[in-house]
């Protein structure tokens, strides 16, 4: 395995690792959906922004027109999950949400030319099961429900999509400039959804920042 797989390898791993963490992270917040998804998309860009200009790397019209479609889908993804995580339990989230690779699976050979290893295929399987059991398990009320597990369903439909089209635009980007990007785009459409649906925009307030920070 040469130096680049590694490198990515990791960076997967750990992306995998924090994301297992965030239905719990939600959980903790009271702020509207929309409320919270766009503050955790502006600390975001934030963040990434301030990266850019430490590394000196450039961002402009071309990097935010590339970053359109990722953001787009991005911002969508948000919401779905954070709606979901409202009507179904962190477990049966972090369940669901194994089942991106058996999407993928089907996407990296036609699509980027991989050959994922054979082992992928048996654990895609038990995925499939535990999403079956847990989807089973869950009543029509209380925390777990079947809207809710249906929900994130999508939300991990949405998210196996973002990794598609982020990994073509990634062909012509790098990473911070097309992150801060698609951030930008994604609270664009957040902004005017939240005052469709009533949600303030205002910035939260005393213990309610945490989870927004450890989400972004």
């Amino acid at each position: 395995m040469d130096q680049q797989t590694r490198v990515g390898s990791t960076a997967a791993l750990l992306a995998v690792g924090l994301m297992a963490f965030g239905p719990s992270i939600v959980k903790l917040s009271d702020l509207p959906e929309m409320t919270f998804v766009l503050w955790r998309l502006l600390f975001g860009a934030l963040g990434y922004a301030i990266v850019l200009v430490a590394t000196g790397q450039h961002f402009g019209w071309m990097e935010l027109r590339r970053s359109v479609l990722g953001g787009l889908i991005f911002g969508v993804n948000l919401v779905f999950f954070m709606v979901s995580m409202r009507r179904t339990s962190a477990a049966n989230a972090v369940v669901i949400g194994a089942l991106q690779p058996v999407i993928l699976l089907g996407v990296a050979a036609r699509m980027f030319g991989e050959r994922p290893h054979r082992s992928l295929y048996g654990w895609s399987a038990v995925s499939i099961g535990g999403v079956a059991l847990a989807m089973y398990a869950s009543s029509g009320v209380g925390v777990a429900t079947r809207t809710g597990d249906l929900l994130a369903l999508v939300t991990m439909l949405l998210f196996s999509l973002y990794y598609v089209v982020s990994k073509r635009a990634r062909s012509e980007l790098e990473a911070v400039p097309y992150q801060l990007g698609l951030t930008i785009v994604a609270a664009l459409t957040i902004l005017p959804a939240a005052l469709i649906v009533g949600h303030p925009i205002s910035p939260p307030v005393g213990s309610d920042w945490w989870p927004v920070v450890l989400m972004a």
